[in-house]
């Protein structure tokens, strides 16, 4: 059974951090590491927009700021979700494909954008192969209780006093060293 991972925390960058950090390792061991990230974009302490980043193509997206004028919203800001399917879309059919463990970061802004990408994320959740997935922690979002709800699925807290170590247990877990 393959292990699903759930990092949650705080707004800010110390769940990107342990991310990356985490892909780092599994890329130096030999892994395989696709799905997407997503990145903030900040001006002045004030939030902008929103990218994407396909991690196999490496094709990244502004899909979400302000001023773009949309129904769907994240955070206040509108969402081209034309681009965010033409990203997300073939970037989660490709890593459940080729990888050996899927990203999705920041799941919980991204699947209520559009039902294409609610089935997306959910089909890439049920499948077969490790899943590593970052949710904000206050989200009251019923993915992060479907996710909750998964077999296997191991959900970390992650704050600025276990954000180093956070990592290595993650690693471990995935590693099969520690019980999910």
């Amino acid at each position: 059974m393959a292990v699903k991972i759930g990092i949650t925390g705080p707004v800010g960058s110390i769940k990107a951090e342990a991310l990356t950090k985490i892909m780092d390792i599994l890329v130096h061991d030999g892994k395989i590491v696709h799905g997407v990230l997503v990145n903030e974009i900040t001006e002045q302490g004030k939030l902008k927009g929103y990218s994407i980043l396909d991690i196999y193509s490496k094709r990244k997206v502004v899909f979400a700021e302000q001023g773009l004028v949309s129904r769907v919203k994240i955070d206040k800001l509108g969402v081209d979700t034309r681009l965010l399917e033409e990203i997300l879309i073939p970037s989660l059919q490709k890593a459940r494909e080729v990888a050996d463990i899927i990203v999705i970061d920041e799941i919980g802004k991204l699947e209520n954008t559009t039902k294409n990408i609610q089935k997306e994320i959910l089909e890439t959740l049920n499948y077969t192969k490790p899943l590593i997935v970052t949710l904000h922690k206050k989200s009251r979002n019923p993915v992060l209780q479907e996710i909750r709800s998964l077999e296997g699925v191991r959900v970390f807290d992650i704050t600025p006093i276990n954000r180093n170590i956070l990592p290595f247990k993650v690693l471990r877990v995935l590693n099969g060293e520690e019980n999910p």
